[in-house]
């Protein structure tokens, strides 16, 4: 049988007229009066959001609870003199178990950013036997992810967990230092009040594993069993389109006039929406140029045409910050052997990189050339530059060198690069601080005849 919610009554101000005693219960162990304002931050992060916006905000969160934890999902509804906050759905749990609580297995907790980049660990090497990882190291550059059976459904928790926000278990992961040494993960999603993904935190246990040499390396299989993809494109595929479809209906106030706060915020998710739709296409990608068959379409392509119509994609973002786009002139042409999809897919990824990472005001050169006979894309920028210690690192899966909040999804660079490998070219940089970034898209010319 369903609890009935958890209510309470705040003024305009955000403090307590009326609450339910387990609520109360959580603000004397924040620190607040019972009719005092409301001292849970995540809840009043919800109270300040609905006031801002004057409209009902509903949000999953999590709160802590001594030695456990709460989610919640919570409702605030503006009223004429405050505020009606309802939780309808209070689950408590434990936390996961403290590292080395198992009998006669060594464990240890971490934590890490939405990138998979360690924020802290709760180990030491002489606890461990090996080196542990240090902040900012990439989870997945100290771990190796076991891609479990090839008839296993979901082949790698820790990865469906990060696309669908979810907790994980069960995930194999080896030490890339020492494949001998393999651990067994678990992990929770952490939110910020917004409900937007800041992270994970979890548990590494050692586990046994066997002893034989093919056990000591882990194949570099696919990210994505197929029905692990199929499974991402039913569950966020079709909502996300809903929500774009609905909050661009709404923002351009397609059904009579709307207050321009309104409009605005509905503007912000339909972006959020486009936004999220772009990584999962990124993520479908990433699942099929990492199967084995991978195989691209070799055509004749006019490279100089697709420059052309790259640029011409990305004029109207780039006209909003005031960059100018040079492409190449009308009448040059460059034949070479590719995929047409594929080549626009990554001059339009190379080309928009540049717009983003630009100062407003300044330009965007994209030209083509012959070199040795091969042919070359090369997409320059006066951005702020890459230090030549970052040139194969910004090219790994979700980097991104630290910068968040861009809109970008670590996955561009690492795409393009395997997609230009895989028609026999490559995408390479050239950069120093200050001097801006040369991307240069290499694929083979097409020979006459």
């Amino acid at each position: 049988m369903t609890a009935p919610p958890v209510q309470a009554l705040l003024d305009a101000e955000g403090r307590i007229v009326s609450a339910a005693e387990p609520l109360l219960a959580l603000q004397r162990q924040a620190g607040g009066a019972e009719d005092g304002l409301l001292a849970i931050p995540a809840l009043a992060a919800l109270v300040h959001l609905a006031r801002r916006l004057a409209i009902p905000i509903s949000r999953a969160v999590e709160v802590a609870d001594g030695a456990a934890d709460i989610d919640m999902w919570v409702e605030v509804r503006p009223m004429e003199e405050g505020f009606a906050l309802a939780i309808l759905d209070w689950q408590t749990r434990r936390p996961h178990e403290p590292a080395g609580t198992a009998e006669g297995q060594a464990g240890w907790a971490w934590q890490v950013d939405a990138h998979l980049r360690f924020q802290a660990v709760e180990a030491d090497a002489a606890t461990l036997g090996h080196e542990p990882p240090h902040a900012g190291d990439l989870l997945t550059a100290y771990l190796q992810l076991d891609t479990g059976t090839a008839e296993a459904d979901f082949a790698m928790p820790l990865i469906e967990a990060l696309a669908l926000r979810a907790p994980f278990s069960g995930q194999i992961a080896r030490l890339r230092a020492d494949g001998a040494v393999l651990y067994q993960l678990s992990g929770e999603p952490l939110t910020d009040p917004s409900g937007v993904l800041t992270g994970y935190r979890g548990h590494a246990l050692r586990i046994e594993g066997p002893t034989d040499d093919s056990a000591t390396s882990v194949p570099d299989a696919s990210l994505f069993s197929p029905a692990l993809a199929q499974r991402l494109d039913q569950a966020l595929r079709q909502p996300i389109g809903r929500i774009i479809a609905h909050a661009s209906t709404i923002s351009g106030q397609h059904e009579g006039p709307l207050r321009q706060d309104y409009a605005d915020y509905a503007a912000d998710i339909a972006a959020a929406g486009r936004h999220l739709m772009a990584l999962v296409d990124d993520l479908a990608d990433l699942q099929a140029i990492e199967r084995p068959d991978f195989a691209t379409l070799r055509e004749e392509v006019d490279l100089a045409d697709v420059a052309r119509r790259a640029a011409g994609l990305l004029k109207v973002r780039a006209g909003a910050r005031q960059i100018r786009i040079q492409a190449p002139a009308l009448d040059e042409r460059l034949p070479v052997r590719a995929e047409y999809r594929r080549v626009l897919q990554i001059l339009v990824n190379l080309i928009g990189n540049a717009v983003r990472y630009s100062p407003p005001e300044s330009m965007v050169w994209v030209r083509v050339d012959e070199e040795n006979g091969r042919a070359r894309a090369i997409v320059a920028d006066q951005g702020a530059g890459i230090d030549p210690a970052d040139h194969e690192r910004i090219f790994e899966r979700f980097e991104r060198l630290g910068r968040s909040g861009d809109g970008g999804s670590g996955l561009g660079l690492y795409l393009s690069r395997r997609l230009a490998r895989a028609m026999g070219g490559d995408v390479t940089l050239e950069s120093a601080p200050g001097q801006g970034a040369r991307f240069t898209l290499d694929l083979p010319i097409c020979s006459p005849g």
